[in-house]
């Protein structure tokens, strides 16, 4: 089943920002639940980040555990530094997910991120229903310039 550009489901920036900012303060606070539970409210199955300074646009294929393609949508991300409330630096994809099991990733950038613009991963999903993707472009805390991280919840891509 191949989602089309019509089906991403965008949050707002507004949304974003309030839930990230509410993420920072409820850390800080030593009370990731809340931060948690409003994340879960904006993400879906597999969500593109925008770490970097510039907007950046591509592609996001997966395929499932039997190589059937369920997702093979594009994206267009503003900057995380964009003070543009219409544009927003995160994607996410809903109703991706199949079955538990092995899916393969591959993500394509039109302009390289540190001289890297392609990456794959394969992603292991052991509860459909709970976890998400996370695929992040340009984060510092991160080794490569595109990182692909399964978790159950905002907190879990952090402490990875």
């Amino acid at each position: 089943m191949m989602q089309s550009p019509s089906n991403i489901a965008r949050p707002s920036r507004r949304q974003f920002l309030a839930a990230s900012g509410t993420a920072v303060l409820t850390t800080i606070a030593g009370c990731s639940r809340l931060a948690n539970f409003i994340a879960d409210q904006i993400l879906e199955d597999v969500n593109v980040f925008n770490e970097t300074a510039q907007q950046r646009s591509g592609s996001i294929k997966l395929t499932d555990p039997a190589g059937e393609t369920v997702l093979d949508d594009s994206f267009d991300l503003s900057s995380s530094e964009s003070e543009d409330d219409d544009n927003d630096s995160t994607a996410v994809f809903p109703d991706v997910w199949t079955e538990a099991g092995s899916y393969d990733a591959t993500l394509e950038l039109d302009a390289d991120i540190d001289g890297q613009s392609e990456a794959t991963d394969t992603v292991t999903i052991t509860d459909p229903d709970e976890e998400m993707l996370a695929v992040v472009l340009g984060a510092e805390s991160m080794d490569e310039p595109i990182g692909f991280r399964v978790g159950e919840d905002l907190s879990s891509f952090q402490n990875e």
